[in-house]
């Protein structure tokens, strides 16, 4: 369980810093609930979590340790290039809704590479697969920004560091 002043991280709204913990009856019947704000929008909107959920999972920030993990693991990772847009964008969401941040890391150096390819050649990269690449980011960036006490867009050169340091 998490306590007041937690900094959080929601699946979709990203890292969270937990306000309050108290009951409320919301539905049908009274629970215990974190009250919590997204960091990245100055408290314009609050997030009600049942503390008892199975839904949604809540997780605390990596350490730097972690987070360095992760990205020498996502190096071992292995996306597909999926030539049908449809399922390349399905399974591409599934990637970047997954707490698995080592295949979302994964996941950015294709589209990146993908990206900057077709750019070499005159070609467009495709807009949902630089909405999916924007999510991915943001997931990624924001947690590390915070556990690393880095501007976000120092975040990128983080974990090309990372990827290129020999063990």
């Amino acid at each position: 369980m998490f306590e007041i002043g937690n900094i959080v991280m929601h699946p979709s709204a990203g890292v969270c810093c937990i306000e309050d913990i108290r009951e409320e009856k919301l539905t049908d019947k009274k629970r215990m609930y974190y009250i919590m704000h997204p960091l990245s929008d100055q408290k314009k909107s609050t997030l009600y979590v049942p503390v008892d959920t199975d839904k949604l999972r809540l997780r605390k920030l990596m350490s730097k340790e972690e987070i360095i993990y992760v990205i020498k693991h996502s190096a071992t990772e292995d996306i597909e290039w999926i030539d049908n847009n449809n399922l390349r964008k399905s399974a591409y969401l599934n990637i970047v809704r997954s707490d698995d941040i080592s295949k979302i890391i994964a996941l950015l150096i294709k589209l990146h590479k993908r990206k900057n390819s077709l750019l070499e050649t005159g070609k467009k990269f495709s807009a949902s697969d630089e909405r999916i690449m924007h999510d991915a980011e943001k997931k990624i960036f924001q947690e590390f920004s915070h556990s690393l006490k880095i501007q976000e867009e120092h975040v990128p050169e983080f974990i090309m560091t990372q990827l290129l340091e020999k063990n």
